[in-house]
């Protein structure tokens, strides 16, 4: 179950990336559409949040681990690691300033951009990865302790 939901949660994060480049770069870049920032942030959201759910009622059955897959997606995402792969898939190097990013609580540097921005991705992605690891730990340290138990009774 462990490698089907980080599958699940690389292939979300990737398209995720891919489709903020597709509609923001290609369509509203392409044809000043600014104006229209707030509309597109507000869409880009409901297409993470569609895609969390959707993640989340695939793994419904896997209980802690679609739990795990929706904080995880959220949290990378806004970690800095969407704007990483946005730039990356995008064969361009991250920008050395992101001011539209130095307000978001989840980017551990600021100001954002460049290094400071890749490496906040890299410390959530190493915390994601961690608890990837402890999660089959304590739950076998839990089976074990309960299966313990049971024998002293």
């Amino acid at each position: 179950m462990k490698r089907k939901v980080a599958v699940a949660l690389c292939v979300g994060l990737l398209f995720y990336a891919l489709s903020d480049i597709l509609l923001w770069q290609r369509i509203f870049e392409a044809h000043d559409l600014f104006q229209y920032d707030v509309q597109y942030q507000s869409g880009h959201v409901s297409t993470l949040v569609a895609m969390i759910a959707v993640g989340v009622v695939l793994l419904w059955d896997a209980r802690l681990w679609a739990l795990w897959y929706a904080a995880a997606f959220y949290t990378l995402t806004f970690s800095g690691l969407e704007d990483v792969l946005y730039y990356w898939l995008d064969g361009h190097k991250i920008p050395a300033s992101c001011p539209w990013l130095n307000n978001n609580p989840f980017i551990l540097f600021k100001p954002a951009g460049g290094w400071s921005l890749a490496a906040s991705a890299l410390i959530w992605i190493a915390f994601w990865a961690a608890t990837l690891w402890a999660i089959p730990v304590a739950q076998s340290a839990v089976r074990g302790a309960k299966t313990l138990g049971d024998r002293t009774v």
